[in-house]
């Protein structure tokens, strides 16, 4: 079993910032080199990435290209980096084997490509990829095993592509239900963020898993972001500092500890400054502070929207300005040219000096040099049957079922036993594959039915398989849930033993996931009102990117399964726990609100009132875990702090059990939240089997909270650790 303690200390944080450099190496020598020979022009390009759909033939991502336009790119505006795209395996290699054949041979430098992708659940944007659960499902594991997992499938998928670059993970924290990208992050808590996304980096720049290529992650997007006030995407947000360096910046700050080479920025604004030109959180905070001397790439167009829709700049060619000297090396322009001509403009005005464009592509050219694109810049493609391997789609399977969740579970209707049940499968995911793998599946906004992948199962055919002696049927409906026969429906309910409803939304990405209302749809209420008419055991599985209420007909369902969107093996993981062949082990990541106007994350404080659903951490098990016998002790010299734990499988069969362990500070100067985990793990118990627990732990590393300056405090006085329901509290001086 694997440990994880939480933290970043103040301490960690000087010496980053203060590090002396170390000497030039032979890569330094190679970028100074290089550098020294390039002309502006060279340079800038170097700063630009451009889409792929700028120079396709007809200016979408699917990688039919334009002669004209891509030596236009590559040889007249010298672009060094490219990004997106969808299609096969072997066209992806064709393409961008051109591309750099192009940049390799016919340049005057010969600097290769950096190519990205946003393969944020598997190698999402190749045809033969493996589509793996989304974030928010995989952080319900609360296991960095699974996410290691997912990395490794996603790097052997990609890297033989010749896709470098691979702008995830999201670690901003997904403390706000109404955010549309609350589902590409890894839950509220900041503890849980930072693990998981620095086991996602470290296993995805690990070399092992894609050599000869080497890849970078790129931690996004900082800061703030994920946590907007009205909760549209990129609309503005208002964070106190003190609350920014509390719970927005210690998933970053373990990012940037776990060697992530890139880092992309919020596409929003924080508290009156957009994201892209703040001086303050770019320069001041994450290269001054934290010491990141990796690229930092802007998000796709955004130093323009600085002010075509921010407004908080006085024309494009003023924003390109704030934000260069904010810290920005890469502007991911897409479909534009203008960064490269506002750059010359600056140098030759005087606002800009050519030193701080090189200090950027400096930081590019090294990053390119770190992957090893000068030596082995071409893809690959005498590998291609290592994609969805039987290998990855296990791999995706286990995944879902390490993370789906029992909500509910009514007097044990699930597990459903085989002996001849009739059971209906019914609403808008029953039979849809689009619907389990989600958006970013193919299209940003999630391919149509018929690219989805052919080898996997829809919840239907999952159950069919899985119920060989019982009948199961399937209603479809439209995908909003509408019923196209009252009538129908009604008869197929009154003839099952079982109604099993798919509920939650279809796929949806970034502002095109906005909502107002929290609220599931009334056409999908209905399918549940009217099976609640009736005498029939009703499960629901809930397929969504984010907690929609269900607080109004959650009384009519026996069971309740949160999936989020679980991926390629999502339905057999599903049809197996509904089974009882797989024990659930999920918990929330989040906490489930009940109203739609009361939203708080669990680390509330005292005088809030949070009044869910379900909580943070709930999770049932077809099995029974007991917690006793907890203890804190002090050492002799104060210093340190051991908990002891028994946890027991007080249950007839095995199963995981996450442990989650909270401490409260009773008192402090700026006020304390209830709880704030500060340690989990996920242990398997036999019947009758008992876990002890002894953790030991620095209180002055784990009890502590910054000002709005960020320095560390840590007060004296009565603390409490909780562990499912039990408490143990202590006094330190």
């Amino acid at each position: 079993m694997r440990f994880y303690l939480i933290f970043a200390t103040i301490v960690s944080l000087l010496f980053l910032a203060s590090c002396s450099p170390a000497p030039k190496d032979e890569t330094e020598k190679k970028v100074d080199d290089l550098l020294s020979q390039m002309t502006l022009d060279e340079k800038i390009g170097q700063m630009t990435q451009i889409c792929f759909s700028e120079i396709t033939l007809n200016g979408d991502k699917n990688l039919d290209m334009h002669p004209e336009l891509f030596r236009q790119a590559i040889l007249e505006n010298h672009v060094g980096s490219f990004l997106s795209g969808t299609g096969p395996a072997q066209k992806w290699i064709d393409f961008i084997s051109t591309l750099q054949k192009m940049a390799v041979e016919e340049t005057r430098l010969g600097i290769p490509l950096l190519i990205g992708i946003d393969h944020i659940h598997g190698a999402n944007y190749v045809d033969e990829g493996t589509m793996l659960p989304h974030n928010i499902t995989l952080s319900c594991s609360f296991d960095p095993d699974v996410v290691s997992r997912a990395a490794r499938v996603t790097a052997i998928e990609t890297a033989d592509l010749g896709m470098s670059w691979n702008f995830a993970p999201v670690v901003d924290l997904g403390k706000n239900a109404y955010w549309p990208r609350l589902y590409e992050t890894f839950g509220e808590d900041p503890l849980v963020c930072g693990i998981l996304g620095s086991s996602f980096i470290t296993t995805y720049q690990d070399p092992e898993h894609s050599n000869p290529y080497k890849l970078a992650a790129c931690a996004k997007h900082f800061i703030g972001y994920s946590d907007p006030r009205t909760g549209h995407d990129r609309t503005p947000a208002e964070i106190p500092d003190q609350i920014l360096y509390e719970h927005h910046l210690p998933a970053f700050v373990m990012a940037l500890e776990s060697g992530v080479k890139t880092v992309m920025v919020n596409s929003g604004e924080v508290n009156g400054i957009p994201g892209h030109v703040s001086e303050k959180l770019l320069k001041g905070l994450l290269r001054e502070k934290l010491g990141f001397d990796g690229v930092i790439l802007s998000d796709i167009k955004d130093i323009s929207k600085v002010y075509n829709e921010h407004h908080g700049a006085f024309s494009e060619k003023d924003a390109t300005l704030r934000a260069i000297n904010a810290g920005i090396d890469m502007s991911m322009s897409c479909n534009s040219y203008l960064f490269i001509d506002f750059v010359k403009e600056l140098i030759a005005e005087g606002k800009l000096t050519e030193s701080r464009i090189d200090e950027s592509v400096k930081r590019i050219l090294r990053l390119k040099f770190d992957l090893g694109l000068f030596d082995n810049p071409y893809p690959r493609n005498d590998r291609l049957n290592r994609m969805q391997s039987d290998e990855h789609l296990q791999t995706a399977y286990y995944l879902a079922e390490q993370s789906i969740v029992l909500l509910k579970n009514q007097e044990n209707v699930l597990p459903i036993r085989d002996t001849g049940q009739r059971i209906l499968v019914t609403g808008f995911a029953a039979h849809s594959r689009k619907m389990l793998n989600g958006a970013w599946t193919l299209e940003w906004l999630g391919a149509e039915e018929e690219r989805q992948p052919k080898n996997m199962n829809t919840l239907f055919d999952a159950l069919a398989t899985e119920f060989p002696n019982s009948d199961v049927s399937l209603l479809e409906i439209m995908p909003d849930g509408t019923l196209e026969s009252e009538k129908e429906y009604r008869a197929a309910v009154v003839a099952s033993d079982y109604v099993i409803i798919t509920l939650g939304e279809e796929p949806y990405s970034e502002f095109k996931g906005n909502i107002n209302d929290l609220q599931l749809t009334e056409p999908q209420k209905k399918l549940a009102q009217i099976a609640g008419e009736y005498d029939k055991k009703l499960v629901f599985v809930l397929i969504q990117g984010r907690p929609r209420l269900i607080t109004d007909i959650e009384p009519l369902a026996d069971g309740i399964l949160f999936a989020g969107y679980p991926g390629q093996g999502g339905a057999d993981a599903l049809a197996a726990i509904i089974s009882g062949k797989a024990n659930p082990s999920g918990k929330l990541s989040f906490s489930y609100p009940k109203h739609p106007n009361h939203v708080t994350p669990y680390y509330h404080k005292a005088f809030q009132k949070n009044d869910n659903l379900w909580d943070f951490g709930h999770g049932l098990s077809y099995t029974s875990f007991e917690y006793k016998n907890i203890e804190v002790d002090l050492s002799d010299d104060g210093k340190q702090l051991t908990l002891n734990l028994d946890i027991s499988n007080s249950g007839t069969i095995a199963g995981k059990e996450t442990f989650l362990l909270f401490f409260r500070q009773e008192k402090g100067t700026i006020t304390r939240p209830v709880k704030k985990l500060f340690h989990f793990g996920k242990i398997e118990l036999q019947p009758g089997e008992t876990h002890h627990l002894n953790h030991v732990f620095t209180p002055s590393e784990i009890f502590v909270y910054p000002d709005e300056n960020n320095n560390q405090i840590f007060e004296p006085g009565s603390f409490t650790i909780m562990a499912h329901g039990l408490e143990a509290t202590i006094d330190l001086p």
